[in-house]
């Protein structure tokens, strides 16, 4: 297992290392390197090193500093001692990873350990009623669907749930974080309607074909990398019955196509209605109809679409 140096021992050096450890990869850190190393001592066990005691190691360093123009600097200086570097928003190659996966993982992380009052503040009705109001286009949209068999993709820690559950056969709640899942276990612990799913975060590889009347998710697949959207439209094809429908609130933000999770309006990834039209499309899909939305104040940020198989 290949390792480096994080360069800062500041908060962004230190959100690096819980990362790692959150992913079990903690000894891919051999140990932090800052000007203040000495007053530093050691971040959790990670002794904090002299940029020269950093550089006898001859293993490549993370640049973890929000400061980008501070980052290029300790790059160059890297550089021209002969070392190798890699900026924070390179954190993908120091981790020999897609940048797709590494975003897919790092958007995870930060809904499982920094969300929780997110969590709660979704719940609240004034945010739910974007979904579940009568007059609301995502319900327009849902009623159109067979719960007969649902599958609620991305499900966080269930608050649609409550809206549909009276109205569904069987509901099968997938989500790729195990936190959130064990959470609904708990929370509809007495209906036995519901099955469980924790998933990759693209695929729903688990789920026997031609199974499910229908499926949708909501708030979260705005998120996800352009790349794991074509694999879960190719799987949820696979899952759902023939005349079943599906249906997504997705980005549709093509700004940039440079965006991230990391750093685009509300956390919006690279995608857009036609983008997702064609996906959808390309994998079988019938586009039966697409919304253009605002959200919070941001013009024409997502888009609703419908598909049927």
């Amino acid at each position: 297992m290949s390792q480096f140096i994080i360069y800062g021992a500041g908060g962004c050096g230190r959100r690096c290392l819980e990362f790692l450890e959150w992913k079990g990869l903690g000894d891919r850190c051999a140990g932090f390197c800052d000007k203040q190393y000495k007053k530093i001592g050691y971040v959790d066990n990670k002794k904090c090193l002299s940029y020269s005691e950093a550089t006898e190691k001859k293993l490549p360093f993370l640049i973890a500093m929000y400061d980008e123009q501070m980052s290029k600097e300790v790059l160059h200086m890297i550089e021209d001692n002969g070392g190798i570097g890699y900026l924070y928003s390179d954190f993908h190659k120091a981790l020999g990873w897609e940048q797709h996966v590494y975003y897919r993982e790092w958007c995870a992380f930060v809904h499982a350990r920094y969300n929780d009052k997110w969590f709660e503040e979704a719940e609240q009705k004034e945010v739910t009623d974007v979904f579940w109001n009568e007059n609301s286009v995502f319900y327009q949209y849902f009623k159109q669907l067979d719960l007969s068999n649902v599958i609620e993709l991305a499900c966080g820690r269930g608050r649609h749930v409550p809206y549909y559950i009276g109205k569904a056969g069987k509901i099968t709640l997938v989500d790729i974080l195990e936190e959130n899942i064990e959470i609904c276990r708990e929370r509809f612990k007495d209906y036995d309607k519901l099955e469980y799913y924790k998933n990759n975060g693209y695929n729903l590889e688990k789920l026997s074909a031609d199974s499910y009347t229908s499926l949708f998710t909501y708030d979260s697949m705005v998120h996800f990398e352009l790349m794991d959207v074509y694999e879960y439209l190719k799987d949820i094809y696979r899952v759902i019955q023939g005349g079943g429908y599906a249906l997504f609130h997705h980005s549709n933000y093509i700004s940039d196509y440079k965006t991230n999770f990391t750093n685009s309006p509300h956390a919006r990834c690279f995608m857009s209605k036609d983008i997702f039209a064609y996906l959808a499309y390309r994998v079988g899909f019938k586009v039966i109809d697409q919304t253009v939305i605002d959200w919070y104040g941001a013009k024409n940020l997502d888009c609703i679409t419908l598909l049927k198989k």
